[in-house]
């Protein structure tokens, strides 16, 4: 019995050993739940590049040409229409502020913060969360997003050469850099 007994108490100290050991080598799980991340994480990334490559090749906005990606001809409008200050051209400017101010319920806040995150990529500058200033003309591809999304009568556009307001050169200093 003894011999049983000395051998469970052996066991039970080596075991407490290995897990001394793992948990110095590794104290509170990090570096394993690290890797375990990053491996999730670039593997989710590969994904994404992946199926974007696939749906942007289904749609014809890129090809292969000799081993190498081509954007065409319908993928350059649609990066253009998508993000316009890419490609917009710089022209003089014409001396008119664009307004744009917005109505959109809290039942339709989905398409309230759409809205806003198209009007932060056309280069519009907040003035507050419903009222945006530009000092270019990108008032078609608004008109175009709020016809699709049934929000015509929720949007006031307003264009005037007319304004005046209290730091109006630094604010539209901020649309010519």
């Amino acid at each position: 019995m003894k011999k049983i007994k000395s051998l469970g108490i052996l066991l039970s100290l080596a075991s407490k050993l290995v897990d001394f050991y793992e948990f110095s080598r590794d104290p509170f799980n990090l570096i394993s739940s690290y890797y375990k991340t990053v491996s999730e994480e670039s593997k989710n990334f590969k994904d994404n590049i992946r199926s974007t490559l696939k749906h942007a090749l289904s749609k014809k906005y890129i090809s292969i040409k000799k081993s190498h990606l081509v954007i065409t001809k319908k993928g350059l409008q649609k990066l253009k229409s998508e993000y316009p200050n890419l490609y917009f051209n710089r022209k003089k400017w014409d001396k008119k502020i664009r307004l744009v101010i917005f109505d959109v319920q809290e039942i339709n806040r989905l398409k309230r913060n759409q809205l806003r995150r198209l009007l932060k990529r056309l280069g519009f500058i907040m003035i507050q969360k419903s009222v945006w200033l530009s000092a270019y003309n990108q008032f078609d591809v608004i008109k175009r997003w709020a016809k699709e999304n049934k929000l015509e009568e929720k949007i006031l556009l307003i264009e005037t050469d007319k304004f005046g307001f209290k730091n109006k050169n630094k604010i539209i200093s901020q649309f010519f850099w």
